[in-house]
């Protein structure tokens, strides 16, 4: 068996890579990626971030479920060899396809010649052409509802398009499309045995085998195509059908218009991961679909040129089948592999880093569904032929949930086996059920990872799967990293779970400091509790919920109210508020606030992805916020110029005047003979354009201070405006409200003695508003602990004195 060797024992060799610890967000999908349908395909500059953090320059990258083959095509990017396998023969299939050489000219010839012997078919003329007011029109598609035609929608060279009843030549023709004979190949295998494939289904299909898939006139023109493609040129006849499996679902049965709202009346989709009749039906005209395919913004064209660009122009392609094993000198180890048999392809300890997004029981039966392209491509080339007798999944009534934990259990010791001793493997996990959480969890450790961290990735677009609930776990992804090492040092006494899953979202409610949906709570308990091992494989389904639940009423810790708003999940709260969190604590909402302002007048012009990034870096997992409601917060503070966001005249002016006070104040410091501390959101703030706030304050942190306040502690109080010390000892705190809330303010500054005084700042123009703040809790906080108030003017004043003192600042502020 051929091994993948470094020449170096790489045990003895220091692997520490920089670890990704935190959200990051989805960018643009390039057009090589566009082309072909695959569900849950993966964002790929997401996972080119992991393969280029956690797999050296030289090393290798396994991708046992390749599915869509991002893995593959991003470590060939990034000039990292690659295993790339799935035991669907579609992965190989587009990888082999994207890697071919291409011809652009060769490709344009093949598809013209292929449209023009469509176009002269007398069934093609028939059904999908028109002549109407001495015009010529296409016919685009046609709208079935209940198995009745209910329109015919054409289009003609101008792009003048008409929605019409149907005649009763339409209804004659639909009548009369059984009689179509068809002299060319097309599938007949019989629907594979899935629970979506019920006698329902089989009844409004009109049978069992796949050739019912489509109406009699687009099988006719699927199966004319096909040969067609067979006889084209070999050195493109990949390309075409690439084209050409695109083209399958579109024109089937079970595509379903576009929405109304989409104003998309010549557009239709196969938009769940199941095989469903759904009662209005979009029967679209293979040829305009197929040349879609070749030529649009998401069709083989474009993708081709882009891969031709942005894959290496020398790489060594190596297909793996039973008689080729692993090529060491490949770029990329391609093939239909069942992940049960890797290690009869590599070696123990021979790979750098695995990144996978395996199944997860039986959310999407991505074999099944692929059967739509693969009964086609089976014909075209032996070696699709797919053997499903491997797949890790679950049908409920056809493969039992234990036949899958074994299967899952075993992909996972085998990764672990090939995965080099101290070397990471990333796996994906999408799935809102928390049986199949377990599941996944529990044979991940029994294989003998150990888990270092978890986290929740949001994802910019929904999966077909995500489509009910658009927040929370079906909105996104868990990133799970795990190591290989030699123990497991794991903590899973299950009789702690309780205690565990109560302090985590006591936790998590105290972090955000707002009645939070409940399905983000779950986005941070769920990677807190699967780092510390408290997730069983055989642990009840409802465990967790049942533990929370035994915590919800007037006397318990929560209490929990119906979510009107969105489909995020009902709301989490305390029931007594004050004995879990202080009354004034900055909630998450305020702090993302304040995090996004800063970033805008930082950056001066900022891309709203940019944006994301930050927030998700800044607040991952638990704290993460609503994505939808980041985009809230850049409106009101900034507007769009050129794809990039700007800060508002009138909030740039409030930024600076806040600057502006807190440079004055550290000038005052220095006249004071004390040292001066700026908070941290606001050191980066410029001045000028060359000096920043940590250049004119004397100290940029309080690590002398942590012999007096705790490390959680201390970072609360870093993110005061500006502190005075002296003699290592915090002498006076300000806090410059240009336009933050005054709460916020105490709260800061509540782990420090009441002694201190303690100075609100505030501008002239928001001093009425200050002294109308009648709340109570604010007033009775103001005055015991010390705080006093000035205008922006008394600052500046004392600004022009030669010497100051502390005292002087006492006496030109007041008290509430």
């Amino acid at each position: 068996m051929a091994k993948i060797e470094t020449g170096k024992d790489m045990a003895n060799i220091k692997y520490n890579p920089q670890h990704i610890n935190y959200a990051l967000v989805e960018g643009v999908r390039p057009p090589m990626y566009k082309a072909m349908k695959y569900w849950g395909r993966k964002p790929h500059n997401i996972w080119n971030d992991y393969i280029n953090h956690y797999c050296p320059e030289d090393g290798v990258v396994l991708d046992p479920f390749v599915g869509s083959g991002i893995a593959a095509f991003e470590s060939l990017k990034l000039g990292r060899k690659v295993i790339a396998t799935d035991l669907n023969p579609l992965s190989a299939f587009v990888i082999e396809t994207l890697t071919t050489k291409f011809d652009e000219k060769l490709f344009k010839n093949a598809v013209e010649n292929i449209s023009q012997t469509i176009s002269d078919d007398n069934v093609y003329k028939v059904h999908y052409t028109r002549t109407i007011d001495g015009k010529f029109f296409t016919v685009y598609n046609y709208i079935w509802e209940r198995g009745v035609l209910k329109f015919v929608r054409l289009k003609n060279e101008n792009n003048e398009s008409l929605s019409l009843n149907p005649t009763d030549e339409d209804n004659v023709l639909v009548g009369n499309m059984d009689d179509i004979k068809i002299p060319y190949w097309y599938p007949n295998d019989n629907f594979p045995n899935n629970p979506s494939i019920n006698q329902n289904f089989i009844d409004k299909i009109g049978g069992t085998t796949f050739d019912n898939l489509w109406t009699r006139r687009n099988l006719y023109l699927l199966s004319l195509m096909f040969d067609l493609i067979s006889k084209e040129d070999s050195r493109i006849q990949l390309h075409l059908m690439y084209a050409f499996i695109h083209t399958l679902h579109l024109v089937c049965k079970m595509v379903v218009p576009r929405g109304e709202a989409g104003n998309r009346d010549f557009s239709g989709s196969w938009g769940r991961a199941d095989y469903m009749i759904r009662n209005r039906q979009m029967e679209q005209n293979p040829l305009i679909v197929f040349l879609r395919s070749c030529f649009d913004k998401q069709g083989v064209l474009k993708a081709m040129l882009d891969a031709s660009e942005q894959l290496p122009t020398k790489r060594r392609i190596h297909l793996l089948n039973k008689t080729k094993r692993i090529n060491l000198n490949a770029n990329i180890n391609y093939g239909v592999l069942d992940v049960a048999d890797l290690t009869d392809y590599l070696d123990d300890n021979s790979v750098d880093f695995v990144l996978t997004d395996p199944p997860y029981g039986g959310l999407v039966q991505y074999m099944d569904l692929s059967m739509v392209w693969l009964v086609w491509l089976q014909h075209f080339n032996p070696k699709y032929t797919p053997d499903s007798s491997g797949e890790i999944t679950y049908k409920a009534g056809i493969i039992s949930r234990q036949s899958y934990k074994r299967k899952l259990v075993l992909a996972f010791k085998n990764l672990y086996r090939v995965l080099k001793p101290g070397h990471y493997m990333v796996v994906t996990f999408h799935n809102q059920d928390i049986r199949e959480w377990n599941d996944f969890v529990g044979a991940i450790r029994e294989s003998g990872f150990v888990f270092e961290k978890v986290t929740h990735q949001y994802n910019k677009r929904s999966g077909e799967s995500n489509v009910s609930n658009p927040y929370g776990t079906t909105g996104s992804d868990f990133y799970i990293r795990c190591r290989k090492v030699e123990t497991d040092s794991v903590n899973d006494e299950k009789m702690e779970l309780y205690r565990f899953v109560i302090q985590k979202t006591t936790s998590i409610l105290t972090e955000r400091a707002e009645p939070t949906p409940f399905t983000f709570i779950l986005n941070g308990l769920l990677p807190d509790m699967l780092q510390a091992g408290y997730l069983e494989p055989d642990a009840p389904a409802e465990e967790i919920m049942k533990i929370l639940e035994n915590e919800i009423g007037a006397d318990k810790t929560f209490k929990i109210t119906k979510n009107e708003k969105d489909q995020s999940g009902d709301i989490l709260w305390f029931t007594n508020p004050s004995a879990h969190i202080n009354h004034m604590s900055i909630s998450l909402t305020d702090r993302v606030d304040l995090t996004i302002k800063t970033l805008l007048r930082r950056k001066i012009s900022v891309k709203y992805d940019d944006i994301v990034a930050e927030i998700f870096k800044e607040y991952p997992n638990g704290q993460t916020p609503d994505p939808c409601g980041i985009i809230n917060v850049v409106e009101k503070y900034a507007i769009k110029s050129n794809a990039k966001w700007k800060l508002k005249d009138e909030v740039e002016r409030d930024c600076t005047e806040h600057t502006l006070v807190i440079s004055q104040l550290c000038s005052l410091a220095k006249k004071a003979r004390m040292l001066s501390f700026v908070g941290k959101r606001e050191q980066r703030e410029y001045v000028d354009d060359t000096i920043k706030l940590v250049d004119i304050a004397s100290l940029s942190a309080l690590d002398n201070l942590l012999d007096v306040y705790q490390p959680e502690q201390l970072s609360r109080i870093e993110m005061i405006d500006t502190l005075w010390l002296n003699d290592n000892k915090i002498a006076a705190v300000f806090e410059v409200e240009n336009s933050t809330d005054f709460i916020g303010a105490i709260a800061r500054s509540s782990h420090i003695p009441v002694e201190i005084p303690k100075f609100m700042i505030v501008p002239e123009r928001r001093m009425r508003e200050f002294l109308n703040f009648k709340d109570p809790l604010f007033v009775q906080s103001f005055k015991d602990n010390n705080w006093r108030y000035c205008d922006y003017r008394t600052i500046q004043t004392l600004n022009t004195t030669r010497n100051v003192t502390l005292n002087m600042i006492l006496e030109n502020s007041k008290d509430l």
